[in-house]
């Protein structure tokens, strides 16, 4: 194909496809993070510090935790020993000159999983499971303090995805304030909706269906795809087939169907891209509501991005984003790669 400038529909933002350079060499990944079990601060969690959990799961199912030093429980969520945030009440913005300010107050939290040598390529559709059940509770809990006005679910794997910790855990942050990109999708749904009379993931999804060429996996509920406009090499986005604008929303009757999309999408990453980093996060709309917002229009969904290509100064210079890979060619190379 030749270079193309596509438009994002949801955001505005633009992305150079220009796949004449994936003719350059990608860079081979080194120095790849591991850690034994013994310089692991995750594998003992209580003897290492860390307080009683805020949450454990067993198995699937959530548990009482009996004691300091209970060993039955495959998910725990923890508060972080280093938080990017304190706790405690929220308090209103306030001006430092002609800055608006807010004391960084929230939660900062960790969801750990047991196994020290499990990632998401190992785990099993059941134990991905109980982390996304692990995840979508916490959020309902959270959601609940006033200082929850956004609660971001996030995992980091690999040294250049910005993990400092080889075992496997996500990261829960909630923030007094509603992040930009978020605000900006939840405006560029709605004002498309304005235009068009449709919402625009409906859009998007009508879209990837009838073309076929983008998508990755899918089932029932749910439907992962190398977006049109990808930002990156190999971005992959994960959409509930029924549109709703909150993670929250997501049914117990769900998560093993999202388990199963989530599964395969990361293995087929782990096994097509040589186990590369990568990011993913789970975007959704705010819990607080904004009443300049209308969250009718916006849908929830997961970005999993494998961290290949850096970002450099003409992105950094321009935010439009050089992507080297077409995005139908790297649907297809992980459609067909075998897990």
């Amino acid at each position: 194909m030749t270079s193309e400038f596509r438009q994002d529909l949801v955001s505005g933002n633009w992305v150079l496809i220009s796949t004449s350079r994936s003719k350059r060499p990608l860079k081979k990944q080194k120095d790849k993070l591991y850690q034994t079990k013994e310089e692991c601060p995750f594998e003992n969690l209580q003897t290492s510090g860390h307080s009683d959990p805020i949450a454990a799961y067993l198995n699937g199912k959530r548990i009482s935790w009996e004691g300091p030093f209970s060993s039955e429980w495959t998910t725990q969520i923890i508060r972080n020993k280093f938080p990017a945030l304190q706790s405690g009440a929220c308090g209103a913005m306030r001006k430092t000159g002609p800055f608006c300010v807010y004391d960084a107050n929230g939660f900062h939290e960790l969801v750990v999983t047991k196994d020290h040598d499990k990632s998401f390529a190992q785990f099993t559709n059941d134990e991905t499971a109980e982390v996304i059940l692990a995840y979508r509770n916490r959020f309902r809990e959270i959601s609940q303090d006033e200082c929850g006005d956004y609660v971001s679910i996030f995992h980091n794997h690999g040294k250049l995805a910005g993990a400092s910790v080889y075992h496997s855990h996500s990261q829960i942050i909630s923030t007094p304030i509603l992040p930009p990109e978020i605000v900006e999708s939840i405006r560029g749904s709605g004002r498309f909706f304005a235009e068009h009379s449709k919402k625009v993931h409906e859009i998007l999804m009508e879209w990837e269906i009838g073309e076929q060429k983008r998508i990755v996996y899918e089932n029932d509920k749910f439907i992962a795809f190398c977006p049109f406009v990808s930002k990156t090499p190999y971005e992959i986005r994960i959409f509930p087939k029924i549109a709703h604008p909150y993670f929250s929303g997501l049914s117990d009757a769900d998560i093993p169907l999202l388990a199963d999309v989530l599964s395969v999408v990361l293995r087929k990453v782990h096994v097509a891209l040589d186990n590369v980093d990568y990011n993913f996060y789970i975007h959704t709309a705010p819990v607080q509501h904004d009443p300049l917002l209308n969250y009718e229009f916006y849908q929830w969904h997961i970005e999993v991005v494998p961290r290949i290509t850096a970002i450099a100064g003409f992105e950094l210079g321009t935010a439009i984003f050089i992507n080297p890979i077409d995005p139908d060619d790297a649907a297809r190379h992980l459609r067909e790669t075998t897990v």
